[in-house]
């Protein structure tokens, strides 16, 4: 049986993956008659790979693509090894005498939203991003142009049970901190200096009961002006940051 493959896009998702994890790359389709530094340079490694490249009119890429702004430059590459939970078992028994921090997405349904929260995960230095295998996202074309090469960057872990998967993670000493707009606690008043998985949940209903009381906290972000929420990636790396800003060291 062959093994699955996806296509990238986009001149930064590429040269991240050019940059880390050059053995997956198999062709690459070009823009013919695109002259650009980064373009040059991406087409050096893909020679230097021995990766075939095909010159295409724009009009081809976009077909590929779906009319998404692939910037001239689509790669086919092999998919990664998809992390399961068995790897979650294995992830919480190497970090259980440190401080992780976790990112745990309960049915985010927008692959716009998964990668953007990809994206900042990364940036914040996460251990690992957790998402439940059905009636959420996955890691598609889409994910990976939103994420500016994120997915390759940080751990992502699909579990079958994601209740089963907070039993364990809490389990192992990590205290697990959802988020819901009518919680009566602040973010800013919780202390997050502290072994930490964020549950955030979904666009349309936010964090599931049956998830919910999985938190040791329930915490809302406090809002001021006249809307009723943020996006669940706005909120996401929100949440985030204020961890790190506690922290105040590298995660």
């Amino acid at each position: 049986m062959s093994k699955r493959t996806d296509r990238i896009f986009g001149l930064h998702v590429v040269k991240q993956t050019l940059a880390n994890a050059p053995e997956t790359v198999l062709n690459a389709w070009v823009q013919e008659s695109i002259e650009s530094e980064t373009m040059h340079s991406i087409q050096t490694a893909l020679k230097n790979l021995r990766v075939s490249i095909q010159s295409v009119p724009r009009l081809t890429l976009s077909k590929m693509v779906k009319n998404q702004n692939h910037q001239g430059v689509i790669l086919e590459v092999r998919t990664a090894a998809r992390k399961t939970e068995h790897d979650l078992d294995d992830v919480l028994a190497q970090h259980r005498d440190s401080k992780p921090l976790y990112l745990v997405l309960d049915s985010i349904q927008d692959p716009h939203n998964l990668g953007a929260c990809i994206r900042t995960a990364a940036a914040v230095g996460v251990t690992a991003v957790i998402i439940p295998n059905d009636r959420a996202a996955g890691i598609n074309e889409t994910v990976h142009k939103v994420a500016s090469g994120a997915v390759e960057n940080v751990m992502v872990i699909r579990v079958v049970n994601l209740v089963r998967a907070l039993k364990k993670i809490k389990k192992s000493g990590v205290w697990v901190v959802g988020t819901a707009g009518n919680a009566e606690q602040s973010i800013y008043d919780l202390d997050l200096n502290i072994p930490t998985a964020i549950v955030m949940g979904s666009e349309a209903k936010g964090m599931r009961d049956s998830i919910q009381k999985e938190c040791d906290y329930t915490v809302a972000l406090p809002i001021y002006g006249p809307v009723e929420s943020l996006n669940v990636s706005v909120a996401a790396g929100v949440v985030l940051y204020e961890v790190a800003r506690q922290r105040r060291v590298d995660i």
